[in-house]
């Protein structure tokens, strides 16, 4: 499934725009900046007692007794450190993460990761400490490298993470609003559904939807609108299905009918035309004495029998096919995706292809392994599939990404997990390797060959 930029999730509080890297270190640092000024007494007495004894070489100042207020703050500065742990691991967000407006979720569900991922990820970067800081600052610059768009470090690698916008208070609240308002509607009523069942464009004073005012013959919505588009259509809606009361033709959930608004007022339908008279001029005449007159029959004369069609036209059959003609052959179309790597192989994707350094195999997965000695492809890299209503490629997760070319010349960068659909011409990199869509399903030969001789025009060699 495909979200676009800043589309809320079911469930969430987040979009699927990734948080800024400024936005990210801005988050960091309000949560260093906090824990800092909490230990910031505790830190300044044991300075001032390291500078003492290396003054006077007194080691009674070193082992003095700490003062109460540095170990209270060194208390609340360890308090505050694990309830944001908590908070970052239970709902996505610290204090500084609050603040800037972004989460850290899962990669796939757009859930919290929880506290044991929290860590994992923390001791992640807490490991580039092991050189020098050096590998420390490489942890936490990795997401600038990302070369898919999403932001995503190593550390959030590591933990399937991903750090994305929230949405604004306002939305966020208007969403629970909106969920607990048709909580208390439905428990109200005792069905679980709001009582207008179209979450509140039904009228309210009778408990009937909004849709039963334009299904019924002679009514109009109170709400129909005077002016602007829907304004052609105003008055009596006609009737568009049989008279009578809702009720007494069966029960419908109100959830399973879409609900009308006061801006859109729909059209009537076409009403039901009557089919066009009978040719009678194509009927053969029979005289209403010949049914009459059981016995032998007079000889008639042709003259005097009523015109009609001829005879030759009455017995008319159509013709046996000629031998002579031969029928022009069917172009079958292409079954499954066929594609061309640039090492020369020829693979044909019947479902579901994994391609990269070393895919793991699966069952019913085709596994399609490339020599990359620069180690560009991840070890599984893209995935290739194919039904009958297409071919799509998606990225999976790779470090160096996916881009599709598409016969116009347009390009197009593979999201992780986001399937790209695939028309013959297309040419998929994938970091320094590369392959061509030959055919996909249900493209004809001629498809197919035109995309040949496009390609040999391209590369100058000839047909």
């Amino acid at each position: 499934m495909t979200h676009r930029a800043g589309a809320p999730f079911p469930g969430g509080d987040v979009t699927d725009t990734p948080a800024s890297l400024g936005r990210r270190f801005l988050a960091v640092a309000v949560d260093q900046v906090l824990v800092g000024l909490l230990t910031a007494p505790f830190t300044v007495e044991v300075l001032r007692r390291a500078l003492a004894t290396t003054a006077t070489d007194d080691a009674a100042v070193v082992v003095a007794p700490v003062g109460v207020g540095a170990l209270l703050g060194l208390g609340v500065a360890t308090a505050v450190s694990l309830a944001q742990w908590v908070l970052h691991g239970r709902y996505g967000w610290t204090l500084g993460r609050r603040l800037l407006g972004v989460r850290t979720v899962d990669v796939h569900s757009r859930r919290p990761i929880g506290v044991l991922r929290v860590l994992l990820r923390g001791l992640v970067v807490a490991a580039g400490t092991l050189a020098c800081l050096v590998g420390q600052v490489a942890v936490l610059a990795s997401p600038a490298l990302d070369r898919t768009g999403r932001n995503r470090g190593w550390h959030d690698r590591a933990v399937d993470a991903e750090v994305l916008r929230a949405l604004p208070a306002a939305s966020t609240a208007g969403h629970r609003d909106a969920h607990a308002a048709r909580a208390v509607r439905g428990r109200g009523d005792g069905t679980g559904h709001a009582p207008d069942g179209s979450g509140g464009s039904g009228d309210g004073r009778t408990g009937t939807p909004g849709w039963a005012a334009l299904a019924e013959p002679g009514t109009a919505p109170p709400d129909a609108a005077t002016s602007g588009p829907g304004a052609a259509v105003r008055g009596t809606v006609p009737a568009t299905r049989p008279a009578g009361p809702v009720a007494s033709r069966g029960t419908v959930r109100a959830a399973d009918v879409p609900a009308t608004t006061g801006s859109l007022v729909l059209p009537p339908l076409d009403p039901p035309r009557a089919a066009p008279d009978l040719d009678t001029r194509a009927l053969p005449l029979v005289r209403a004495g010949a049914a009459a007159a059981p016995g032998p029959s007079a000889p008639v004369d042709e003259a005097d029998e009523p015109a009609g069609l001829a005879p030759e036209l009455e017995l008319t059959r159509p013709a046996p096919p000629r031998p002579d003609v031969v029928p022009a052959p069917r172009r079958a179309a292409a079954r499954g995706l066929r594609v061309a790597l640039d090492d020369g192989r020829t693979l044909t994707v019947e479902r579901v292809a994994l391609l990269g350094r070393n895919p793991s195999p699966a069952p019913g997965v085709q596994v399609v392994r490339v020599t990359d000695p620069e180690r560009s492809v991840s070890k599984t890299h893209l995935e290739l599939g194919a039904d009958a209503s297409g071919a799509w490629v998606t990225d999976r997760g790779s470090t160096n990404g996916t881009v599709v070319t598409l016969p116009d010349g347009a390009q197009v960068v593979c999201r992780v997990d986001h399937p790209v659909r695939l028309r013959p011409g297309s040419v998929v990199v994938f970091g320094d390797r590369s392959l061509r869509v030959v055919a996909t399903p249900g493209s004809s030969v001629a498809d197919v060959l035109r995309d040949q001789g496009a390609h040999r025009a391209q590369d100058g060699s000839p047909a």
